[in-house]
């Protein structure tokens, strides 16, 4: 049976080593080998290991987790508190952002949900208090408000409700001091972003 014990000969033994040292690198990816984020500079729109001239595939591991592919950030990337504890949750295509984001507070309630297409907010953001109330919440399309917003205080009433069209406001809003009281300075009726006439 043939066994390593079986190699005579230092030379030979130096052979096996390499030949197996071969193999390992040739089959195992390198993306599996693990870098921090310290290691990597950015440069021209992309990101490289000190020293290489290359762009840099691999994995970040520590409290910024994730991958890159051709010096771009690709796939899921999770970022932690000093506790252990997750602050984030982001999705990259070859360096853009695009799908789910969320992070999270030291004691791990939501703090804001959404998602990105092509580096641009798109559909329904919500943010969130430390007590799990919700802050607002409203739409986005191509990085733009749209639609109905609401934003709340911290005990719960409504701050403001009104609608936005490309990002600008647009139609009734409403405001409210934090006990209630309409603030009818700034309620009313905006069109392209501006107040053009009173609360009704």
């Amino acid at each position: 049976m043939f066994t390593i014990d079986n190699l005579k000969g230092h030379e030979v033994r130096i052979k096996l080593f390499y030949l197996i040292l071969s193999f390992i690198f040739l089959f195992i990816p390198l993306s599996i080998l693990a870098e921090t984020m310290s290691e990597l500079i950015w440069n021209n729109g992309f990101y490289y290991k000190k020293g290489s001239k290359i762009p840099f595939n691999g994995i970040i591991t520590g409290k910024i987790h994730g991958s890159f592919v051709n010096g771009k950030k690709h796939g899921k990337w999770t970022r932690y508190y000093n506790n252990g504890r997750m602050f984030s949750i982001s999705n990259y295509y070859l360096g853009v952002k695009n799908g789910s984001f969320i992070t999270f507070s030291k004691n791990g309630q939501y703090i804001e949900k959404g998602k990105y297409k092509n580096n641009l907010e798109d559909g329904l953001w919500l943010r969130f208090f430390e007590n799990g109330k919700i802050n607002y919440k409203g739409k986005f399309i191509n990085g733009k408000k749209t639609g109905v917003w609401v934003r709340y205080y911290y005990n719960g009433q409504l701050e403001y409700k009104g609608s936005f069209k490309n990002g600008k406001k647009e139609g009734v809003w409403e405001f409210y001091s934090s006990n209630g009281m309409k603030y009818n300075e700034f309620s009313g009726i905006y069109k392209n972003g501006k107040k053009i006439s009173k609360a009704l």
